[in-house]
């Protein structure tokens, strides 16, 4: 179906299109709002400007396909192949994105909030200054995803993959994350205030200059991490493993570290004022001037 003729029968009233071949139609600026497109053959399609709001895309298949700043809130993207598709500033607000094929698309600037992305597939995504406070991405692969500067605030992560991403400078506050794996990840200078990373895979991660104050890493694995310069006042880090992690220059005022293990940690100008190392075990490491530094709090 050429996408002239799709155009004319929607504004007569049609709304089921499923199944259809717009496969390379150009189809910008269109309005079809809760449009029927289950199943259709969508596949670099220019959607760029559309609005598909409350639209079924179920099963879709739109890889390659431009929908820069299309309007797609509340839609249906379960199952949808998306695969390298660009969705610049695109308005993906409320819509279901379940077990949904995302790998390699660009998402810059997107409006995800209250998205569900449920068990879909982010590998690779560009999803830098992404929006997405409040949505669910339980099960989703984010593995090396681009995720800078990204806003995640209160979103649902716990055990999703985000080995390698890069997350710089992104924001979790209040965000669950327990169970993720964050290894070899970039979340340096990221705002992780207050989020739930209990039982997380963070070793090699990047978390210099980050904001884990009154975090939750209990239980979490922080194996040759690097924390320098980060903030952790009253963060929870109770039984975390910490071996080889980089501390130095770090605030710990109140942190809780019981039963830690902190073998070969580095705590070089660290502020432990306050800090709980209770049944923590430690290793003096040397600093470049052959003292040991200090551990104990006041």
């Amino acid at each position: 179906m050429k996408a002239r003729e799709l155009v004319d029968r929607y504004n007569k009233g049609f709304r089921d299109f499923s199944e259809i071949d717009l496969s390379g139609e150009n189809l910008s600026g269109a309005g079809l709002t809760a449009i029927d497109l289950n199943n259709a053959d969508l596949s670099s399609t220019n959607l760029s400007a559309s609005t598909l709001n409350e639209a079924n895309l179920y099963g879709a298949k739109l890889h390659t396909a431009v929908l820069y700043r299309a309007s797609l809130s509340d839609a249906n993207l379960c199952e949808a192949d998306l695969n390298g598709a660009s969705l610049i500033k695109a308005d993906l607000h409320g819509a279901s994105l379940e077990r949904t094929n995302l790998k390699y698309a660009d998402l810059t600037g997107a409006n995800l909030n209250a998205a569900s992305l449920v068990n879909s597939d982010l590998t690779g995504a560009n999803l830098s200054c992404v929006s997405l406070v409040g949505a669910n991405l339980e099960g989703a692969n984010l593995t090396e995803a681009f995720l800078k500067g990204a806003n995640l605030d209160g979103a649902k992560l716990n055990g999703v993959n985000l080995k390698g991403a890069n997350l710089s400078g992104a924001s979790f506050s209040e965000t669950n994350l327990s169970h993720a794996n964050l290894s070899e990840s970039d979340l340096s200078h990221a705002n992780l205030y207050a989020a739930n990373l209990s039982d997380a895979l963070l070793s090699k991660a990047d978390l210099s200059g980050a904001n884990l104050s009154g975090a939750n890493l209990n239980d979490a694995n922080l194996q040759d991490a690097d924390l320098n310069g980060a903030f952790l006042i009253d963060t929870q880090l109770g039984r975390a493993n910490l071996e080889g992690s980089n501390l130095s220059k770090s605030n710990c005022y109140k942190a809780n570290f019981k039963g830690a293990f902190l073998l070969r940690t580095h705590f070089n100008g660290t502020n432990l004022n306050g800090t709980d190392f209770a049944n923590a075990t430690l290793q003096v490491i040397e600093d470049d001037t052959g003292n040991h530094p200090e551990y104990a709090a006041d």
